[in-house]
């Protein structure tokens, strides 16, 4: 074989190599800087998420668990500003799959409304669809630490409790019967919810499919 010819199988071979590497890979983990500086929750009307929902219950009538699968759609249908606070009205927060109507395989979980508060990086849950922050609940603070304890007030005795993910940090909540977690991603928003009950069995996962940004806050 010719110099000429060694070297047209070489860069032949090169080029197949470029291609196969540059094959759509793993996203790659945000720094912590990246992550700071991510919108940790991007809420906006007209913003919606999209999961796969898995669901174990016990179903009385058949005296035994079931498991469904369903999709669940989570979307901001308002948004009010005042005085620096805005809030969004989101109707299918994650947690309405906790409460089902009916019993076993039958129950129907129904997308109820909350509203989120946001002042500057403050995040909580509303006491109405205003933007005040009156009987308001808090939930975190931007950004989060590995290993922080976020308590929504002196008076309640159980707290949020964070860790690292590999798509940003876990929101986790327990009390003597239940447990929930909220994994959030910088940018995108919920990206997994986890709630599960110590007793009778209702247990949810809800896994991120598709998320489609809102308007103008």
């Amino acid at each position: 074989m010719s110099s000429f010819d060694l070297s047209r199988c070489l860069c032949a071979a090169l080029a197949i190599c470029a291609a196969s590497c540059s094959s759509p890979s793993k996203k790659h983990p945000m720094t912590t800087q990246e992550m700071i500086s991510a919108d940790p929750l991007p809420l906006a009307k007209g913003a919606k998420w999209t999961y796969a929902v898995t669901v174990k219950r016990y179903d009385s009538e058949a005296d035994k668990e079931v498991t469904k699968t369903l999709s669940w759609t989570t979307e901001v249908i308002d948004a009010k500003e005042a005085n620096g606070v805005v809030a969004y009205r989101v109707k299918g927060w994650p947690t309405d799959l906790a409460d089902f109507e009916g019993s076993g395989a039958s129950g129907t979980p129904t997308a109820s409304e909350k509203t989120l508060l946001r002042s500057g990086n403050n995040f909580l849950f509303g006491a109405s669809s205003e933007p005040t922050l009156d009987g308001a609940e808090g939930w975190f603070s931007w950004p989060v630490l590995d290993g922080q304890k976020i308590c929504p007030s002196a008076e309640m005795v159980y707290c949020w409790l964070v860790s690292s993910v590999e798509t940003g940090y876990a929101l986790s909540f327990y009390t003597g019967p239940d447990e929930q977690t909220f994994e959030i991603e910088p940018g995108t928003g919920i990206s997994r919810y986890h709630y599960a009950h110590h007793g009778t069995t209702n247990e949810v996962e809800a896994k991120l499919v598709s998320y489609s940004k809102g308007g103008k806050r």
